[in-house]
C-alpha cells in the first residue's frame, strides 16, 4: 500500500505521505473550481434584465459570498478526505494532520495566485502609463519645434518674456495694475499661511491692496480678510473631518475583511480536518469488517 506494511490487522506507515497530500491539494482545488462555476451559472442565472427580476448588488453579493464559504468548506473537506485516505492512516490525528497540511498547501497556493494576478495589474497599469507618459513627452517635443516656428516665437523671446514675469512689481497699492495686485497678493498669502513673524506683515499688505483695489475702506477690506479666511479655515476643518472620516471606514472595512478572512480560513481547516478524520474512521471500520 505505497509507504505502508500491513502487519496482521494493523498497518505500520510513515507519519506523513506527501503524495497522498499533493492529491488531496489537486482535488480540492478541482472541487473548488467545480463549485464555482456552479455558482456563476446558478448566479447569472439569476439575471433577468427584460422580466425585471434581477437581484440587486447586495443579494449578489451576500449569495455569491456564502456559495463561496460553502464550496471551500465542501472542496476542502473532500481534499482533507483524499489525503487522509491515500495515506492508509489508521491513526485519527494523523489523519487530521494530513488534512490540515492539505488545507495549507491550498491556503498558501490561494494567497499566492491572488497576489500574482494583483501585482500582474499593478505592473500592467504602471508599464501602460509609462507608456503613454513617454509617447505624450516625444509628441509634445516634436509638435513644439515647428509651431514654435511657425508663431515666430524664437528663445531669446522666450527669455524676455520670463524677465518680465520676474521683473518687481509696482508697490504702491494705489497705483498698482490688477495683474501685479493679484500676484503681490498670492505672495503674500502664501507668507501668511506660513505663520511666523511675517505674517501679520503680509496680511496688512494684502488688505492695503484689497481696499486700494476695490476702494473700500481699510477697516471693511479687512473684515473681507478675515471673513475669507473663516471660511477657508471652516472648509479645511470639513475636509480634514471627511478624511478622518473615510480613515475610519476605511478601518472599520480593513478590520471586517479581516475577520471575515480569519473566519473562511478557520471554517476550512476545520472541514479539512474532519475530512481527514472521516477517512481514518471509514479506513478503520473497514479495516475492522475484513478482519471479522
Amino acid at each position: 500500500m505505497g509507504n505502508s506494511i500491513v502487519a496482521g490487522a494493523s498497518h505500520i506507515h510513515r507519519r506523513i505521505s506527501w503524495a497522498a497530500i499533493f492529491g488531496g491539494v489537486i482535488l480540492a482545488v478541482v472541487v473548488q473550481l467545480l463549485l464555482s462555476t456552479l455558482g456563476a451559472g446558478i448566479g447569472f442565472g439569476t439575471v433577468g434584465v427584460n422580466a425585471g427580476t434581477t437581484p440587486d448588488a447586495s443579494s449578489l453579493g451576500l449569495g455569491a459570498g456564502i456559495w463561496w464559504v460553502v464550496s471551500s468548506c465542501i472542496a476542502l473537506g473532500f481534499g482533507g478526505f483524499a489525503a487522509a485516505w491515500m495515506a492508509g492512516i489508521e491513526v485519527r490525528m494523523d489523519g487530521v494532520m494530513h488534512g490540515l497540511i492539505t488545507w495549507g498547501l491550498v491556503s498558501l497556493l490561494a494567497i499566492y495566485v491572488l497576489g500574482s494576478a494583483a501585482s500582474g495589474v499593478v505592473r500592467g497599469g504602471l508599464s501602460a502609463a509609462g507608456s503613454v507618459a513617454s509617447a505624450a513627452g516625444s509628441g509634445i517635443s516634436d509638435v513644439a519645434k515647428p509651431l514654435t516656428q511657425a508663431a515666430g516665437v524664437s528663445p531669446d523671446m522666450v527669455q524676455q518674456q520670463a524677465q518680465a514675469y520676474l521683473a518687481p512689481t509696482n508697490t504702491d497699492p494705489a497705483t498698482m495694475s490688477a495683474r501685479d495686485a493679484q500676484k503681490e497678493v498670492a505672495t503674500q498669502l502664501a507668507t501668511y499661511a506660513r505663520g511666523g513673524a511675517g505674517a501679520d506683515a503680509a496680511k496688512g499688505r494684502v488688505v492695503d491692496i484689497m481696499a486700494a483695489q476695490m476702494k473700500i475702506s481699510r477697516d471693511d477690506a479687512a473684515k473681507r480678510f478675515d471673513d475669507a479666511q473663516a471660511k477657508l479655515k471652516q472648509a479645511r476643518d470639513e475636509a480634514t473631518q471627511v478624511a478622518k472620516n473615510a480613515a475610519d471606514a476605511s478601518a472599520k472595512a480593513a478590520s471586517t475583511a479581516s475577520f471575515a478572512a480569519f473566519g473562511l480560513l478557520l471554517l476550512g481547516g476545520v472541514a479539512a480536518s474532519a475530512g481527514g478524520m472521516m477517512a481514518v474512521q471509514r479506513r478503520t471500520n473497514t479495516v475492522r469488517r475484513v478482519v471479522r
